[in-house]
C-alpha cells in the first residue's frame, strides 16, 4: 500500500486499512481466515434491495461456514432489511435485573446494525432474533445485517465516506475501535461501559484497557477469545504414558520426536507460510520465551534475546523434522486441515477446530484437549481478542443504538449467542464461565486462566491508535513470517534474520512518527 495515501486519514483507503488492521489483529490468535490486505479503494456497492420479509434475522448462508476455509465474499449484503429467520431453538432471554431499567425511546425509531458473520449461521440468527425482540419491546425498527466478512471493510469505508455509516457496528478487534475512536467517529459509550462492565461478575481483566481513547470508552466487548494449544492426547499417552498436554515448549519438542512418524505424521503443526497465522503462532512463542514486538513505550523491540530464543527453538524443531515440511507453504487453513486429518499432534488455533470436531469427528474430539500454550523461558501466555459493539457519530438514533447494545449485553442473552456459535466465542462476563454449557465441556477448562492472562499484540505497551496502525502495517508486510522463513527456508542465521526484522519494523514505524 502507498504510504502517502495511508497518511491521508480521511481517504477511503485509510478506512479500509483500518478495518484490515483490525482483522489482522485477530490473527495473533491464529485465526483461520486471513486478514484482508487493502490494495485499492473499494468500489461502490449496488443499491440496497428489500429483503423477503421485514423481520430481524440475518442474511445468513445456507450452511455453516467451514472453519478451515476463509470466508469468500459473494455478493453485497442487503442492508435495508433482514430476511426471515428459521425458527429458533430457544427464545431470546428475558431481561434480568441488570437490564430492568428501560430507556425512553422515540416510538418508531429506526436502527441499522451491521455485523461480521459469526462462525455459524445459528449465531447470526440468534443475534438477529434478539434484535427483533428488542424492536418489538421498544417500538423500534431494527435492521440487523450480517455481512460476508471480507466485504465489511469496503462497505464500511464507503459508508463513512458518504457519511451514512450504520448506527451500530460490530468490530472484530480493539485496533479497529481505537482507530475509528481516535478519529472522533465513534460515540462516547462511557455510561454504557460503566453499566455493562459491572454485570455478570464483571468483564474479564484482559478487555478492560482496550476500548478507551481520549478518556472515553467507544466500544463495548461482547465476547473474548484465545488460541489454545490443541493436543492429541492419545499420541501423548503413547509417548509419555499420560493423557495430558505438554507443560513446557522444551517438553513438547522432546515428545514431538517420539510422536513423529514421517511422512504421515509430523508432531508440531506450526504455520510457517507467508500468511497472517505465522505471525500469530510465532508471537505466542516469542512471548513465552521473553520477547515482544514493541517495548513499553510502543517502539519496535522485536530484536531481543527472548525473540532469538524463540527463533532458534523453531529452527531446532525444523532440523529435527518434527514440523511438516510443507508448513512453509500453508495458508491460514493449513494447520486446521493438518490436525483434522490427523497429520499433526499439536497446533495453536482458535476453537474453530473444536467446532469442526464436534460436528465431524467425535473420536478425535475425545482424544483432543485445548490447553494453554506450553511455557517457554519466560512463562505461558497467549494472545487474546475481543469482538465489540460501537455506535457511529452521526447516528440519528443514538439513544436507540445504545439501548440495543445494552439489550444484547444482558449476560443471559450473551450466553444464548455463545452456545449458538459453538464455543468459538467465550464469555466476556466472568460469571458466565460457570454456566453448565462451559463446565460440562472439559475442553474449555483452561480457558478462564488463558483469557485472564491474555496478551494483546501491543504488549507490553498500552494499545494506542497510531501504534496499533503501525503494527497492522507490520503484519500486512509479513515481517515476522519473513523472519522465520529466512531461517528455515533460506538457512539464514537467526541473528541476521532478527536484525532484518528489527530494521523492517523501524522503517515502518517511522512512517507513523514512532522512533
Amino acid at each position: 500500500m502507498d504510504q502517502t495515501t495511508r497518511k491521508r486519514l480521511t481517504s477511503r483507503r485509510q478506512f479500509l486499512g483500518a478495518a484490515g488492521i483490525g482483522l489482522a489483529g485477530l490473527t495473533v490468535l491464529g485465526a483461520c481466515a486471513p486478514a484482508p490486505t487493502p490494495t485499492a479503494a473499494p468500489k461502490p456497492t449496488e443499491a440496497p434491495k428489500p429483503a423477503a420479509a421485514p423481520t430481524m434475522a440475518p442474511a445468513a448462508p445456507t450452511a455453516a461456514p467451514k472453519p478451515t476455509e476463509a470466508p469468500k465474499p459473494t455478493e453485497a449484503p442487503k442492508p435495508t432489511a433482514a430476511p426471515a429467520a428459521a425458527a429458533p431453538t430457544a427464545a431470546p432471554a428475558k431481561p434480568t435485573a441488570a437490564a430492568a431499567a428501560k430507556p425512553s425511546l422515540t416510538p418508531g425509531g429506526k436502527l441499522v446494525a451491521w455485523a461480521y458473520q459469526s462462525f455459524t449461521p445459528e449465531g447470526d440468527k440468534q443475534l438477529a432474533l434478539q434484535a427483533e425482540a428488542f424492536g418489538k419491546e421498544f417500538n423500534q425498527q431494527v435492521e440487523y445485517v450480517p455481512m460476508e466478512n471480507k466485504v465489511v471493510p469496503q462497505k464500511l469505508a464507503a459508508a463513512i465516506e458518504a457519511k451514512t455509516p450504520p448506527d451500530v457496528q460490530m468490530l472484530t478487534a480493539p485496533a479497529q475501535v481505537l482507530f475509528y475512536g481516535g478519529k472522533d467517529l465513534l460515540v462516547d459509550l462511557t455510561d454504557l461501559w460503566n453499566k455493562t462492565s459491572k454485570q455478570g461478575g464483571g468483564f474479564f481483566e484482559s478487555v478492560l484497557n482496550l476500548y478507551k481513547t481520549k478518556d472515553k470508552y467507544v466500544g463495548i466487548p461482547f465476547e473474548t477469545d484465545s488460541s489454545p494449544l490443541f493436543t492429541r492426547l492419545d499420541l501423548m499417552e503413547k509417548a509419555t504414558g499420560k493423557r495430558e498436554p505438554p507443560k513446557t515448549l522444551d517438553e513438547m519438542g522432546e515428545v514431538a520426536k517420539k510422536i513423529t512418524t514421517p511422512p504421515s505424521l509430523y508432531a508440531i503443526g506450526l504455520t510457517l507460510g507467508r500468511v497472517p497465522d505465522t505471525a500469530g503462532n510465532m508471537l505466542n512463542l516469542i512471548w513465552n520465551d521473553g520477547g515482544a514486538l514493541v517495548d513499553k513505550d510502543g517502539k519496535p523491540a522485536i530484536k531481543s534475546e527472548g525473540t532469538l530464543t524463540a527463533i532458534k527453538r523453531v529452527q531446532q524443531w525444523w532440523k529435527d523434522k518434527v514440523i511438516p515440511p510443507d508448513s512453509t507453504t500453508w495458508d491460514d487453513t493449513g494447520n486446521n486441515n493438518a490436525y483434522q486429518s490427523k497429520q499433526v499432534a499439536f497446533v495453536i488455533n482458535p476453537p474453530s477446530i473444536y467446532d469442526w470436531l464436534q460436528k465431524n469427528d467425535k473420536e478425535l474430539l475425545n482424544n483432543t484437549t485445548m490447553a494453554a500454550i506450553p511455557a517457554g523461558k519466560s512463562g505461558s501466555y497467549a494472545g487474546s481478542g475481543s469482538w465489540s459493539w460501537s455506535v457511529f457519530v452521526g447516528s440519528k438514533n443514538v439513544d436507540g443504538a445504545k439501548a440495543l447494545i445494552d439489550y444484547w449485553m444482558v449476560p443471559d442473552r450473551c450466553q444464548e449467542v455463545y452456545e449458538k456459535v459453538g464455543g468459538r466465542w467465550y464469555p466476556v462476563y466472568k460469571d458466565l464461565r460457570n454456566k453448565e454449557y462451559w463446565t460440562s465441556r472439559p475442553h474449555f477448562k483452561y480457558y478462564p486462566d488463558m483469557i485472564a492472562n491474555g496478551r494483546q499484540e501491543s504488549y507490553p505497551a498500552a494499545p494506542e491508535p497510531n501504534m496499533m496502525t503501525a503494527l497492522g502495517d507490520v503484519r500486512e508486510r509479513f515481517v515476522v513470517a519473513d523472519m522465520i522463513q529466512a531461517v528455515v527456508v533460506k538457512n539464514q542465521a537467526p541473528e541476521q534474520a532478527l536484525d532484518n526484522a528489527q530494521k523492517a519494523m523501524e522503517e515502518i514505524f517511522k512512517k507513523y512518527g514512532i522512533g
